[in-house]
């Protein structure tokens, strides 16, 4: 019996009931293990990057992001970064003091800003990528590269897998924005 087909099969308690807390904390919540795994890998890199680097994290995506989307405005650059604008904005501008990024005024738009690694920003971006392959090397040795393949191929289809249910979510907010106010599982109004 799968993990679904035992939850369903399971007669139902109260969400704080220790029973649930229980099996949330088990290793049959995907969820929550595949968010602890994000946690400590963007907690490592972020000691990582303040201490090789000087940088903050937000800093470190944006330079090693630029070479394969430059030149690109920082609505454009925030969104692989996993950043809102102002989060990226404040990170360029703090590498634009340290010479590794140049802001320029689009050309089709002068109200655009566009981003672009200077020539010492593109060399760190080299280092810092193979330093990123290094770490990533570290978090799968003793795996076989068939092993390390399946595991890619799994990611692959788990994260289209949660893109399109963020997408139908999405999608469901958007039909009930004009709909009045229902009543969720708790009893409670949503809107």
């Amino acid at each position: 019996m799968s993990v679904s087909e035992r939850h369903l099969a399971a007669p139902p308690r109260a969400p704080d009931s220790p029973g649930t807390r229980a099996a949330l904390e088990t290793r049959e919540f995907f969820i929550s293990r595949v968010s602890t795994l994000n946690v400590l890998l963007k907690r490592r890199a972020a000691i990582y990057a303040r201490r090789e680097f000087g940088f903050t994290l937000v800093e470190w995506r944006i330079i090693t992001l630029l070479p394969t989307l430059q030149p690109v405005s920082i609505r454009e650059l925030a969104v692989p970064a996993l950043v809102d604008a102002a989060q990226a904005s404040r990170a360029v501008a703090r590498l634009a003091a340290k010479g590794y990024v140049l802001r320029e005024r689009g050309r089709r738009d002068s109200r655009e800003v566009l981003i672009t690694l200077t020539k010492p920003g593109m060399q760190l971006s080299v280092e810092m990528c193979r330093a990123s392959l290094e770490r990533n090397d570290q978090l799968l040795a003793g795996r076989s590269p068939g092993r390390i393949e399946a595991l890619n191929a799994e990611m692959d289809e788990l994260i289209a897998r949660a893109r399109a249910l963020l997408d139908a979510d999405a999608a469901g907010c958007a039909a009930d924005a004009g709909a009045a106010p229902r009543v969720g599982r708790r009893g409670r109004r949503r809107s």
